[in-house]
């Protein structure tokens, strides 16, 4: 029983959303300004932690994530 409660949260733990800026971990993505404004925007993504992990690991950009948008610097 014990191992089923630990693989539940281990899998939880794997599924929980972690907002990343640029799609990916360590990328450059700053969209121009728009007239109205004078900070950068940037693209960001609502991820599983485990995809997160594994863009880190394989350092490429999985097209797996929750949501996605931009928001202004």
């Amino acid at each position: 029983m014990r191992n089923w409660i630990l693989a539940a949260w281990v899998v939880v733990l794997l599924l929980l959303p972690v907002k990343v800026r640029c799609g990916s971990p360590r990328a450059a993505c700053a969209i121009p300004p728009v007239p109205e404004e004078t900070a950068p925007r940037y693209y960001y993504e609502y991820q599983p932690l485990g995809v997160t992990w594994l863009e880190i690991l394989t350092r490429s950009n999985l097209p797996f994530y929750y949501s996605s948008g931009i928001e202004s610097g």
